[in-house]
């Protein structure tokens, strides 16, 4: 028969104390014109070691159980400093407020950098379940990041909300696109197994429009979360599932962004999140579904469509500075109005709503479902003028590392495309598997887009095969 594990309540406060904590506030640029605009939290130490709390565990049982509690927190993440989980051995926590969670073993935690899933409210459960074979199993769990109250601003600076005029938005359930739930943007799915967003998400600029510039050192952390569900109705953020959050692989993130005010066509960021630790699946896999690329330009007036994880306190001066829609998946579509370029800069103009928030989204050709860069930029005005703006995929630099970040040589295969040109590259696949490997040097990468290829042949020299977007089926 099993024992009973006692469950303690662990007030986590600075001080050993309960009190009211102190508060360590993130560092959040006031930038004048990028449309990042982040979640509010603070960081809190924590001393949590399972080995410590003898009173806690039976060897009987296997088990560790404890409840984290952080006062009025809004979600909380928590963070491993050590742990050991030998073959078998695993961790369990979930949330006390809408029963999310999630699982770690020794293989999945280092996969998450250590670090757990966002979960709602401001309690969870901690659970280590220790395996009769493996031997010294602990963890210690070192601080939190714990959420606190959203606050939208009614007035937000020059170039911040950048709506068109009247708010269009409306919800969207388009699985492509995520949020990055720290760096206050978007990122979305695309034809090659990368993410995209803007860069001032990877590399943010300290103080905006002022003299520092972005310090080269990558800022972008945490997770993607897809299938964002409704916020609270004073515009507090919900997490999404566990099971619909990927850790930020840091190792691969490439990126490039100037500084706020320093031209635009040179924001943006290629990267690639880790399976999640409840399905083992990547985005693509569960979301079943991407974006397609091309660098060719819409004429104006065509409709161009953003859809984000934007703010939204409309109609202004909603209860607690936001509502339900605040930094959930809305989409809106207008005009297109030029693609511009100042030297090798180039980028996208149009008429479409926009917030703090958008910053990475895609601009997505209506129509035709593809996507002709990544928006970074507001500029309308209230009253409708001006025009927001993206980073076109006509920059060479970005096209060079989207293509190039599986690894060089990399040749791709397209069932699908946009134009008649085929040359093998990102944005001119070859549309058979039988040009792909004529094409790839020896060696190389032959990535191949998920479909069906009804075609047979013969591999006749080294190389390395991927399908990093979903199943791809070949053969009669």
């Amino acid at each position: 028969m099993k024992a009973k594990i006692p469950l303690v309540l662990l007030c986590l406060l600075l001080l050993t104390a309960c009190g009211q904590p102190t508060k360590t506030k993130t560092n959040q640029s006031e930038n004048s014109n990028n449309q990042r605009e982040s979640v509010p939290y603070h960081v809190e130490p924590v001393e949590l070691d399972s080995r410590k709390q003898e009173s806690l565990a039976t060897a009987a049982a296997g088990n560790f159980r404890q409840i984290i509690h952080m006062p009025d927190a809004i979600w909380l993440r928590l963070h491993f400093s050590e742990y050991n989980l030998g073959q078998n051995s695993y961790i369990t926590i979930t949330s006390l407020q809408d029963g999310g969670d999630q699982r770690f073993d020794s293989h999945s935690l280092p996969q998450w950098e250590n670090a757990t899933a966002v979960f709602n409210g401001d309690s969870v459960e901690v659970e280590l379940h220790i395996d009769a074979d493996d031997e010294d199993i602990y963890f210690v769990i070192d601080n939190l990041i714990a959420g606190d109250p959203q606050e939208v601003s009614d007035t937000a600076e020059p170039g911040i909300r950048t709506l068109c005029g009247a708010d269009d938005r409306a919800p969207s359930t388009d699985g492509r696109v995520g949020r990055l739930f720290f760096g206050g943007c978007t990122a979305w799915l695309v034809s090659n197994g990368r993410l995209l967003t803007a860069g001032h998400c990877a590399d943010s600029d300290p103080d905006g429009t002022g003299p520092m510039v972005p310090d080269g050192v990558l800022d972008l952390a945490g997770v993607v979360e897809f299938n964002v569900p409704a916020s609270q109705a004073n515009g507090n953020t919900v997490a999404a599932n566990p099971d619909d959050q990927y850790p930020i692989n840091t190792t691969n993130v490439v990126w490039r962004f100037d500084g706020e005010g320093q031209g635009l066509g040179k924001d943006w960021a290629v990267f690639t999140v880790n399976p999640n630790a409840n399905t083992g699946l990547t985005p693509f896999q569960a979301q079943g579904a991407f974006f397609r690329m091309t660098n060719e330009n819409p004429v104006t007036n065509s409709v161009i469509r953003i859809t984000g994880m934007g703010s939204d306190n409309t109609p202004a001066g909603s209860t607690g500075g936001g509502n339900a829609q605040n930094f959930t998946n809305q989409t809106s579509f207008g005009p297109y109005v030029a693609e511009n370029s100042a030297g090798n800069d180039i980028w996208h103009s149009y008429i479409v709503d926009s917030t703090g928030g958008n910053s990475g989204s895609p601009i997505i050709w209506e129509g035709l479902d593809f996507t002709i860069g990544i928006h970074t930029n507001g500029g309308c005005n209230a009253d409708g003028s001006g025009a927001n703006n993206g980073t076109s995929f006509e920059v060479d630099a970005l096209e060079a590392a989207i293509a190039n970040h599986p690894g060089a040589n990399t040749i791709y295969v397209d069932k699908i495309r946009f134009g008649a040109a085929e040359n093998g590259t990102i944005f001119h696949p070859h549309d058979t598997i039988a040009e792909g490997v004529n094409t790839v040097p020896s060696g190389g990468n032959l990535s191949i887009v998920a479909g069906s290829y009804n075609e047979t042949g013969t591999f006749n020299k080294p190389m390395t095969i991927s399908a990093p977007a979903g199943t791809v089926i070949i053969g009669n």
